[in-house]
């Protein structure tokens, strides 16, 4: 079960999505109320997060406290490269560098993608999409598996 707090036309959304394990969305750089970006982190497969055009565009989720992070599923369509970040700072920023991906392209299908993060230590995940098979792409679900840092100590 989810608590969606959304605030709609702002660019930088802090506190503009928070769930059930306090993951919320801060920033994004597209901001639509057709297809909001706290569509990312519901189950619904009907739902998506479409981006408003040109790239590249960036979707930043803060935890709650420092997660190990396992992997990342993604669901989205005409993404072409995906980089991410992550930093352990308190506040979105000093970001380091993770791994950038090339996705298939599929116009038939959805994409779908697992991202092996390799329990890399995160307070926020970075999204960037550099470039896309298209003029827009649209993120549908976003799924991270982690492990609460201080269970592992």
């Amino acid at each position: 079960s989810s608590g969606i707090n959304a605030e709609y036309g702002q660019t930088n959304l802090s506190g503009m999505v928070c769930l059930g394990d306090g993951t919320k969305i801060v920033y994004t750089t597209s901001l639509t109320s057709h297809f909001p970006a706290f569509d990312l982190l519901q189950p619904s497969k009907r739902s998506l997060f479409c981006t408003t055009g040109s790239f590249p565009q960036e979707v930043i989720l803060q935890f709650t406290h420092v997660l190990n992070l396992i992997s990342l599923d993604i669901v989205s369509s005409y993404v072409k490269t995906l980089s991410l970040y992550r930093t352990v700072k308190d506040k979105p920023e000093k970001w380091e560098p993770m791994k950038t991906y090339m996705f298939e392209e599929d116009d038939a299908n959805l994409q779908r993608n697992t991202l092996n993060l390799h329990a890399v230590t995160a307070t926020h995940l970075k999204i960037v999409i550099a470039a896309g098979y298209g003029n827009f792409v649209a993120l549908y679900n976003l799924d991270i598996k982690s492990k609460d840092v201080s269970s592992t100590l």
